[in-house]
């Protein structure tokens, strides 16, 4: 004859299949919270890295127009040592020399500051251009991206 305790239709009460579960309800609970706590450093870190590629497209963004204005100041430069550098050079240094043969009545002197003039003149202009030109790439750029690769890469290393 069966117990009077036990359902009649011959399943076991909810008393002993809670244990013969593999997990009790304090190691699930824990199990849940450690998946929770590794959700929220996900989803804090997916924000920072969102609000780090948010800046860096921002400062990416700065350095085109930032650019920009340098290629148009170079092109500027450019045209202008171009279209103007036949004739102002050789009308300044014309006029050095000229000078020069005038108060001396000395053609090598006069000729000496034509040259003297003409290399003073050119050499200003590269420097002007090698001065502009410092102002092309994306420095700042670069660097936040490999600080950023390397916070990454220090934050993983440190997790394993």
């Amino acid at each position: 004859m069966k117990n009077s305790n036990e359902p009649a239709s011959g399943h076991k009460s909810n008393e002993d299949t809670q244990s013969d579960t593999p997990f009790n309800s304090a190691e699930f609970n824990a199990q849940i919270d450690q998946l929770k706590a590794v959700f929220n450093r996900v989803s804090a870190l997916s924000q920072e890295m969102g609000r780090w590629s948010e800046s860096t497209l921002q400062l990416f963004l700065i350095e085109v127009q930032r650019n920009i204005v340098a290629a148009k100041q170079f092109i500027f430069c450019q045209l202008l040592f171009i279209s103007l550098l036949i004739l102002f050079v050789f009308s300044v240094c014309v006029c050095a020399g000229g000078i020069t043969y005038y108060f001396t009545d000395n053609l090598l002197a006069a000729i000496g500051i034509f040259l003297a003039t003409i290399t003073s003149v050119l050499g200003g202009l590269a420097y002007w251009q090698k001065r502009l030109f410092k102002h092309f790439g994306f420095k700042d750029t670069i660097a936040q991206l490999e600080e950023g690769v390397n916070v990454i890469y220090q934050a993983s290393q440190s997790r394993d």
